[in-house]
């Protein structure tokens, strides 16, 4: 499914397209809401006031394909009207000292000059991007996240935060400014910046946290508390001028979800999400399955209508699509870019190993240009190397880097778009032209199967991963089962759109094979508190080990404790529950808790908390 389905689907009032919606873009949405707000709580608020707008505001949406963008705008603008709330003098359409000068934002800098090594912890990531953003005021914050993260114009931006253009233009020339001031500062105080401009500094890192984040689970647990919390009773309620009546249908179709289970799977939650926008939209939606259709008739009318020929036709099927397996002559004229088996191989190790939802922004494309003609060195000189200039830089064939580039996205390197700085990329006809950084891994992708259709294209993979201190300290390459997803573009070849890794079919069957021999509720279950609270989530395999990893929200920090796990024959429990004892595997105290199969829920004895599964 893609954007432009899912938001057909959504219009339709079919769940699965308010699911695509969510799913796909809650991650990136609430991290962006985070740096608006710097605060949990008050992101999440946003978050879930702006999925209320964007889903009431659908019809308003041209070109469903671009709904990331869309309603990265609705985000921006919600946050905005949150700040400007707790602040009313934020946001007021002033571009300082250029108030009535136009002029144009200069984005030179938004580029890595010169690529280094970037390799910071997770702990310097957050110090960096904390010291980085807290030099900027609150409207050159929102407006560069909107513009070089979100993808925003500076019209729309404008548009979002009600002030002109030039106003924006304005705030993001002295943002850039602030981040160098401090970066100068962080330098002076020993910080490793490497040779990067701030901007681009600070836009990698914030990819780099978010990434971090969604590794820990952070942006999933919070994700699925919005989901279920979204649209609850009192948040239906709050501010919505509907009637007694109405609120009460609100609250009992949300109790009853509830008590039902539908909101332990993220379908459900995301129904509650659909319900509650149509209670409490009033005017703006009749129902969810009533929002673009009138009544129907009564059934006795319906039959009475029906020819007898019509009723003698058996019911319409719909045609699966035929699945064809790609074969290794057929790659180059299927592929976009022309590639052949090896190098779409060769891409799919060295070239980008996500495809944002927002797309590549120009520090993507410096970072990629560089891993992929590095790698080509060692891996089949997929792309034609010219050698060094008179100053040392690294000459290319243009033609196998934008070929290699076709496979995943529409962006080419010509000599209009290079910045024939010093550092700079430079196209010259067929050479382009950079300081290259030497890598700090090597990686390997194998094609296991290709599978297309005339909509889809699958091509699953082994990715092998090693980088140079693992090899230092002896560590095997990392290999991982992933999958490429391929649409086809215009002209008929498939291009990337998604990449994620799968579980191997020996994997799938090993856990089929534990989760029905094992005593133990195998799988992984998290628990949220409320906002700015603590956050767990709990792993048992088969074994019965059981790993709880606790976030704590105030420093990011994630404690993790195991514990062997053992059915608890004394405790007396309902029908459909199983009691078990967890004991500490490095010693502590001892926890105690019940396994509904019914709700796959895992609740502490103590009844603080229940445990929802997750996986």
């Amino acid at each position: 499914m893609d954007y432009a389905e899912a938001v057909r689907l959504a219009k339709a009032g079919e769940d699965k397209g308010f699911n695509f919606l969510y799913e796909e873009t809650y991650k990136s949405k609430y991290y962006l809401a985070l740096q608006y707000m710097k605060n949990e709580e008050a992101a999440q608020d946003v978050l879930q006031e702006a999925y209320m707008k964007a889903f009431a505001k659908l019809d308003m949406l041209e070109l469903p394909e671009a709904f990331p963008a869309w309603f990265g705008t609705i985000v921006g603008n919600t946050a905005k009207n949150m700040l400007k709330k707790n602040n009313p003098m934020l946001f007021s359409d002033v571009a300082v000292d250029d108030e009535n000068e136009s002029f144009e934002y200069q984005i030179e800098d938004d580029t890595v000059e010169h690529q280094p090594e970037i390799a910071y912890t997770r702990q310097e990531t957050q110090e960096l991007v904390h010291e980085l953003i807290d030099a900027l005021s609150e409207e050159q914050r929102m407006c560069i996240l909107m513009f070089h993260i979100d993808g925003a114009s500076i019209r729309e931006i404008a548009s979002a935060l009600d002030c002109s253009e030039n106003t924006v233009k304005s705030r993001l020339k002295y943002g850039r400014d602030n981040l160098k001031t401090k970066a100068e500062e962080l330098q002076k105080k020993g910080y490793k910046l490497y040779s990067i401009a701030p901007l681009p500094l600070l836009l990698y890192l914030l990819r780099s946290e978010e990434a971090y984040l969604s590794a820990s689970g952070a942006l999933t647990m919070a994700g699925e508390d919005m989901a279920k919390h979204i649209f609850r009773p009192s948040a239906t309620t709050k501010g919505v001028g509907m009637s007694a009546g109405s609120k009460g249908t609100a609250s009992n179709g949300v109790k009853t979800a509830i008590k039902s289970g539908f909101l332990h799977t993220t379908a459900g939650k995301v129904a509650i999400v659909v319900v509650g926008i149509c209670v409490a939209g009033g005017a703006v939606f009749y129902g969810v399955s009533q929002m673009k259709s009138e009544e129907p008739k009564p059934e006795t009318e319906v039959v009475q209508e029906q020819s007898e020929t019509e009723s003698e036709q058996p019911p319409e099927t719909e045609e699966t699509p035929t699945v064809k397996e790609l074969k290794d002559e057929e790659y180059a004229s299927l592929i976009a870019g022309n590639l052949t088996k090896e190098e779409l191989e060769f891409v799919l190790a060295y070239g980008p190993q996500e495809i944002p939802v927002q797309g590549f922004q120009d520090s993507d494309h410096t970072m990629i240009l560089n891993t992929l003609c590095e790698g080509s060195e060692e891996n089949g000189s997929h792309i034609e190397d010219y050698g060094p200039d008179a100053n040392w830089k690294s000459r290319y064939s243009l033609s196998d880097v934008n070929r290699m580039f076709l496979a995943f996205t529409t962006y080419q390197f010509t000599e209009e778009n290079d910045d024939d700085t010093e550092y700079g990329i430079d196209v010259d006809g067929e050479v382009i032209t950079f300081h290259p950084a030497s890598l700090s891994a090597t990686a390997k992708a194998v094609i296991t199967l290709a599978e297309y259709t005339e909509e889809e294209m699958n091509v699953y993979f082994t990715y092998g991963y090693r980088s140079v201190d693992m090899a230092m300290e002896g560590i095997p390459e990392e290999i991982v089962d992933k999958k490429a997803v391929l649409k086809p573009t215009e002209n008929g070849l498939y291009r990337i759109v998604k990449i994620e890794e799968v579980e191997s079919e020996a994997e799938q069957q090993n856990e089929q094979a534990s989760q029905q021999s094992s005593a133990f509720p195998i799988g992984t279950y998290s628990y949220v508190a409320g906002a700015g609270g603590l956050r767990t989530s709990l792993t048992i395999d088969s074994s019965g080990i059981a790993t709880i990893k606790e976030l704590y929200s105030g420093n990011g920090e994630v404690q993790t404790i195991t514990y062997q796990m053992s059915v608890d024959n004394t405790v007396t429990v309902p029908d459909g529950v199983t009691a078990y004892l967890l004991q500490p595997v490095n010693g502590g105290d001892n926890r105690a808790v019940s396994y509904d199969v019914n709700q796959s829920i895992l609740s502490d004895i103590t009844g603080q908390f229940d445990w929802e599964r997750t996986e």
